[in-house]
Formats: structure tokens, C-alpha cells, sequence
């Protein structure tokens, strides 16, 4: 017989690529509302209500930046739809700024030029719309004049042209406007380069386009199985590539990017373009969210949403059969750890900038919450669950027994509890142990007896934990040789 200690160095999020069995001790296959950066581990932080409940149901949620002509100075607007109508948040309650539209998934963009400011709005089956981002009542937006080819369901802005999409009368068609002109899409035949004009994205597998972007000086188009790029500086020079290696999206909200980087939802998971080419991060070899996405209710993954907030990408999803997203998903840019948080009803994301700073805003229901603030999610008890992979020290032909437990805990209050689990073969224990608020150095002793076993660590009563700096165990093992 002889002793052993099990040492983890520090927690790394979730990995399920192999299940229950993998030998990184540091990630789990089974974790929830537990972040985890920097090799500590913290239980998630809540959502916390930042504005007035929404007078109106089914609300979707979005932002319009503006120029406040009278102080010269940049303003934003947060803005929702519902019910045919549009209000936005102005002196701290919502206002009704339009009135009896056929959809309610608006998109904003801020149109600037030497003398206007507009705020134009697109829904895909009403007339573009423009708002001055001020006015108040039920005819404070009015429609942009022009032809019937601009109801696009996608506005995007590149240099001087609109650009816009998604018109059901034209699936695979982008249009773009007039420089400087939001108001003329009109072909020039005579002189095209001083016109708008439009380009047929065709593919012949019986996809459409989904969504277009203006990223990385490109205007990049999204059909369901494949990724187009739109590059050129005039009509005359425009020219349009697939992109390598691409496939669709399922889900235009899910598109966001970074300076160098664009992320979106594709059929094999999380897809990245670095403006030339496509990969998926499980072909890449991260592979840690691969049991993630088999869960997704692909039924209802067109309500997938994400942002990028700081640096990390929060990416709402449907899984185990939810008709609307269940799961935030967690993932950390610079180092690829994944976390998975328990909040259900998240219909859209939102990262409001403004002289405060940036907050990350998400809508469920009728509320609108500042995420990771708080201690309860959407107003839910935050039950955060780590499992290790199950440990066999390299080989099964030794009985081992789990003895004592090292580790540090800090809480943020007295009365706080953690929950230690050890599961042996056939055999389960758990022991709670009371903490003080501040720093706690705790050694309990829970012996397990089996040729592998596995562990886990839970918040008691919602209570908010951190873990900051891994855990030892103590093993007793007694080789059958």
C-alpha cells in the first residue's frame, strides 16, 4: 500500500470531447454556472434589471447610434419591437416611436453624411425607415422614399453605400445604394459606378441568404451552406469570391466579430473567419464544446444569439430539446476556456456603449438585465455543479481509496457552504462543509474506495464561491500485483 496526492494546479472550464473519461483533470465534462480564468474558479455572476419592463410582448431588442445636433455630441439609443410597434428608452422609460409594422426584427444602422443624421431601420417586410433618434410618437419614424427592392431584412453600411439583403421577392440577391444617397437604389445604366445596383449570389443547392456583414473592408454574405465576399472599392471593380473552406449559418444573430476575427454558428459548431478563410474550432482541434452542440434542438436554432464583450464571446443556445435557448455559453478568445451557465429565455444580446463603459444587456421576456451582475439569474437561484472526469491514476489495477481533501475556498458572505462529493465504484458521498466570508483553508475527509472515482464540487444554496487556486486529494492504493 502506498500513498499518493492528486493534485490539480487549477481549473480550465469544460471540456466534453471524450465524455466522463479524459485525463485533464483541470476541465470537467459535466459543469455548470462555474467560470472558470486564470486556474480559479468562481461561481457565474447573476443579471441584475437595468430598465423599465417593456410594455409590450415578444419584444426583440437593439441598438441606434445617433448625433445629437443641439450639444455635437455621439448618443445611443436602446430600442425594442413588439407587437407592430417600436419604442425606445429616453429619460428612463420607453417610448412609442413608431407604429403598425408587419415584423418586429428590426436592425438598426447609424447613417452619417456632411449634412444629416439618420437612424435607418429595416424589419424585412416594411419599407426602410429613418428616425432622427429624438422624436416621440407613433409617427416619429417615417419611410425612406425610394423603390420597392429596399424592404431588406439586412442593413449593412461600408464607406459611402448601403448595402442590404434578405428581400423575399429576391433570396439570393445584395443590393447597394447610391453614395451618399440612402434613399436611391436605382441602377444607372448609363453611368453604374453613380448608381446602385445589385449582384445575384446564386449557388444552385436551394440555400438563400441569411444575413450580410461589413467586416474587414469586405462585405461578407451568409447563405444556409456556404460564405460569399463582396470586395471592391466601385461598381465596376465589385467582385465576389466564396469563401474557403466556408459553410453557412444557422443563425444570423449568432454572427459578431472582432478586430481580426468574425464568429458565427455553422452546422458543425462554432465556425471563425480570419478574413481569407473558415474553420470550425472542432476541426481546428478544440473540440471541448463538440457534446454542447450535439444537444442543440437544431429545430429552434435560428433563436441563437451572441455578443463579444470584453474577451470573452457569450453564445445563447437551445439545447436538450428547448424551444428557445437554454444555455449561455462561455468562450474565452485568448485561451479557448469554455464555461456554460443555466439562463433560459435569452432573445438577444446587446453590448451598450456608452461614457460609463460597455455593459453586456440581454433580453428575457420583458425585462432587460445587465448580465454578470447580481446574484441571481433572471431571477433564479445560481446552482453552479463541477464534476471531475473519472480518475483512474493511469491504470484500473489498483484499488485506491480518496482520502483527504485539500482545498481553498473564498465566500463572499458567512453562512456560506460548499458541497463536496466523492463517487467510488457503486458508491457515493457528499459532505457539507459551513464557511465564514473571506478566505477559508479547508481539509475534510471523505473516503471513497474503488479502482477509479470521480469527484464534484457544488455551491450550496446559491451561495457564491471562488476556488482560487485548485485542490489536492490524498489516495491511499493498494496494487492487485
Amino acid at each position: 500500500m502506498g500513498f499518493r496526492r492528486l493534485r490539480i494546479a487549477g481549473f480550465a472550464g469544460i471540456d466534453t470531447q471524450k465524455g466522463d473519461f479524459h485525463e485533464n483533470l483541470s476541465t470537467s465534462p459535466d459543469a455548470v454556472n462555474f467560470i472558470c480564468e486564470n486556474g480559479a474558479m468562481r461561481t457565474a455572476k447573476g443579471t441584475e434589471a437595468y430598465a423599465p419592463v417593456l410594455p409590450l410582448e415578444g419584444a426583440r431588442l437593439f441598438q441606434a447610434f445617433f448625433r445629437d445636433d443641439e450639444t455635437q455630441e455621439d448618443r445611443e439609443r436602446l430600442m425594442a419591437s413588439g407587437g407592430g410597434c417600436l419604442y425606445a428608452l429616453m429619460d428612463g422609460g420607453w417610448v412609442q416611436i413608431g407604429a403598425g409594422y408587419a415584423s418586429d426584427d428590426w436592425r438598426a444602422v447609424n447613417y452619417r453624411s456632411e449634412d444629416r443624421e439618420l437612424i435607418l431601420l429595416v424589419n424585412g417586410s416594411d419599407h426602410i425607415a429613418a428616425w432622427d433618434g429624438k422624436s416621440a410618437g407613433a409617427e416619429a419614424i417615417v419611410p425612406v422614399q425610394g423603390g420597392d427592392e429596399i424592404a431588406f431584412e439586412h442593413l449593412t453600411l461600408l464607406y459611402e453605400r448601403l448595402w442590404g439583403a434578405v428581400h423575399a421577392q429576391a433570396p439570393d440577391r445584395v443590393y447597394w445604394s447610391e453614395s451618399f444617397m440612402p434613399e436611391d437604389w436605382e441602377v444607372n445604366y448609363d453611368t453604374p459606378d453613380a448608381g446602385g445596383g445589385f449582384i445575384d449570389v446564386a449557388t444552385f443547392d436551394g440555400s438563400r441568404i441569411r444575413a450580410i456583414v461589413a467586416a474587414f473592408d469586405d462585405v461578407l454574405i451568409f447563405k444556409d451552406k456556404s460564405m460569399h465576399r463582396l470586395n471592391g472599392t466601385y461598381p465596376g471593380e465589385f467582385s465576389l469570391t466564396q469563401v474557403y473552406g466556408s459553410e453557412g449559418t444557422l443563425a444570423a444573430r449568432t454572427i459578431v466579430h472582432t478586430a481580426d476575427r468574425l464568429y458565427f454558428l455553422g452546422s458543425d459548431g462554432l465556425c471563425v473567419y480570419n478574413g481569407m478563410s473558415v474553420s470550425t474550432l472542432a476541426h481546428a482541434g478544440e473540440r471541448k464544446l463538440t457534446k454542447i452542440f450535439e444537444r442543440m434542438n437544431r429545430a429552434a436554432i435560428r433563436n441563437a444569439c451572441a455578443a463579444i464583450h470584453g474577451d470573452t464571446m457569450y453564445l445563447a443556445l437551445p439545447l436538450d430539446g428547448a424551444e428557445e435557448n437554454s444555455h449561455v455559453v462561455e468562450y474565452r478568445l485568448s485561451d479557448g476556456v469554455c464555461s456554460v451557465v443555466t439562463l433560459g429565455g435569452v432573445k438577444d444580446w446587446l453590448v451598450k456603449r456608452d461614457a460609463s463603459g460597455d455593459r453586456l444587456l440581454c433580453l428575457i421576456g420583458r425585462m432587460v438585465y445587465e448580465y454578470g451582475k447580481g446574484r441571481l439569474l433572471a431571477g433564479e437561484t445560481i446552482e453552479a455543479r463541477w464534476t471531475s472526469p473519472v480518475v483512474s491514476m493511469g491504470t484500473i489495477s489498483a484499488r485506491r481509496t480518496a482520502g483527504r481533501i485539500y482545498l481553498t475556498v473564498e465566500a463572499e458572505e458567512d453562512g456560506a457552504a460548499i458541497i463536496l462529493t466523492m463517487i467510488g465504484d457503486g458508491v457515493k458521498r457528499s459532505m457539507r462543509i459551513e464557511l465564514k466570508k473571506g478566505v477559508n483553508l479547508i481539509r475534510p475527509r471523505i473516503r471513497v474506495r474503488g479502482r477509479t472515482f470521480r469527484f464534484r464540487i457544488e455551491n450550496a444554496d446559491g451561495c457564491s464561491l471562488t476556488l482560487p487556486d485548485g485542490m489536492e486529494i490524498l489516495m491511499e492504493e493498494d496494487s492487485d500485483l
